[in-house]
């Protein structure tokens, strides 16, 4: 007999199980076989939907079923007897509960009927984080630090979540104020970060000694009591690792266009760059382990980042989604809002320093630029020359070409461009879609934007993606 061992202890108390069981007999069957049935349906009450793909164990019975698109499983021809039926599943493990009915026995030619539902957010953060909710919110992030090659627990993993409040008065005008939060991953591997504010979007990231995840994006919703279920897979490759035996392909769409080809996609953190097909497919490989980030772009549409974990025990499949980028706005809203946008990332404050070379909205718009390159034309120090193929931008101040050893170094909204090739920028941004311009050399560039890559020119480009005058 299968012997299945079920988690109890304190969090059997946010089981909402419900176990309905009826003759069959009363519905008149053709014949009575002296066999019995169980089916039943398993809901996620977390978000609000069915639970598909979990593994449903049956004790008593040597049978494991696995739940449909809309959470049903179904099994038959079981001999009378005694039973117990548990649920297992990737976002069980995530919360660190159990899903199980308590024993219930089953006679000849009869059926049960069982609902199983995961508990709902403020059950679970209820559970989760007595005490430990606060003025600045009750919501909450949980998850598990797991190895991402034997699956192990990590203990003693720093988890941090990270995010900016945005304060709008006429007394203070725009306020950025950053937060962070963190705990520590116990004997399990477990964390739980608790009163946190909802309608958020952060970021979450786990490390421990010089091995750290990619900042993995999370958002929090509307409702009063907002959960986030995230376990991270964190190498215990040092931060930076570029190289591994990890895979992972998938297809990049493209909202209302009849090809999908050339979209380019790089996993953040590293130089690996793939484009897609004809079908919008892509693959790359020998790639580090880990909870990394996936950047999507395709000239025109909306950039897309999408979390993977990777791992060489089985290569890992996504899908991409970007959206046709329409502009369309009233010009007097258009402007205030995209002030307000740009001082929540930091370039009007940037600006005022005079550290670098600043080019904003307005004199962006009297260029009517095409190309990318038609801007950096008009920035002193910068040089634009021609290989046969692309446009490449060098320093006219001493610092040379990628093709001759030195460097330009790109962030596109806040995220650093790893070129597939010189001058393959132009491809994927165009002039038009540039807000604002930051240009820095020397010891001037802010250390967000430093990459150990001295000498290099910095620029930062702001696109109407991110500056979406919201």
């Amino acid at each position: 007999m299968m012997k299945l061992r079920f988690s109890v202890g304190a969090s059997a108390a946010l089981f909402a199980c419900v176990l309905l069981v009826s003759a069959s007999g009363a519905q008149e069957p053709a014949a009575k076989t002296g066999k019995a049935e169980i089916s039943g349906v398993v809901v996620d009450s977390l978000h609000m939907r069915y639970l598909a793909g979990a593994e449903v164990i049956i004790e008593g019975a040597k049978e494991t079923v696995v739940t449909d698109s809309i959470g049903r499983f179904k099994i038959g021809g079981l001999a009378p007897g005694n039973f117990q039926i548990g649920v297992f599943h990737p976002l069980l493990d995530t919360l660190g509960i159990s899903l199980a009915t308590r024993p219930f026995r089953l006679g000849p030619d009869s059926s049960t009927f069982v609902i199983l539902a995961v508990p709902s957010a403020l059950t679970i953060i209820r559970s989760a984080c007595p005490g430990q909710l606060s003025d600045q919110g009750h919501s909450a992030v949980i998850g598990h630090v797991n190895d991402p090659e034997t699956l192990q627990a990590i203990a003693g993993a720093e988890v941090s979540i990270a995010w900016v409040q945005i304060d709008v008065s006429k007394q203070v005008g725009v306020r950025r104020t950053p937060h962070l939060m963190r705990d520590t991953t116990d004997a399990a591997g477990a964390f739980k970060i608790c009163g946190l504010p909802n309608s958020m979007a952060a970021t979450l990231q786990a490390r421990k000694g010089s091995a750290a995840t990619a900042e993995v994006p999370i958002s929090l919703g509307e409702a009063n009591s907002e959960l986030a279920a995230r376990s991270l897979l964190l190498s215990s490759a040092a931060s930076g690792t570029t190289a591994g035996n990890a895979t992972v392909s998938g297809k990049v769409l493209l909202e209302g266009s009849s090809t999908n080809a050339g979209s380019r996609v790089e996993l953040v953190g590293t130089e690996v760059v793939a484009l897609t097909n004809d079908a919008g497919e892509f693959t790359m490989t020998n790639l580090p382990s880990g909870s990394h980030v996936l950047l999507a772009r395709h000239l025109g549409y909306g950039a897309a980042t999408v979390p993977v974990d990777l791992t060489s025990r089985e290569p890992q499949r996504v899908t991409v989604k970007l959206p046709k980028f329409v502009a369309v706005m009233d010009p007097v809203l258009v402007t205030a809002r995209r002030n307000r946008s740009l001082d929540r990332v930091g370039f009007n404050q940037r600006k005022r320093s005079g550290t670098g070379y600043y080019l904003g909205p307005e004199q962006l718009e009297r260029m009517h630029a095409f190309r990318l390159t038609d801007i950096f034309r008009q920035v002193p120090g910068l040089r634009v020359t021609s290989n046969g193929f692309d446009e490449i931008v060098t320093s006219s101040r001493g610092v040379s070409s990628l093709s001759s050893g030195g460097c330009v170094q790109y962030y596109v909204d806040d995220m650093p461009w790893m070129s597939a090739s010189p001058g393959d920028i132009n491809t994927f941004v165009s002039g038009g879609e540039v807000v604002a311009v930051e240009v820095y050399q020397g010891p001037s560039v802010p250390a967000q934007y430093t990459r150990g890559t001295g000498g290099c020119v910095t620029i930062v480009l702001w696109t109407r993606f991110k500056i979406r005058d919201l």
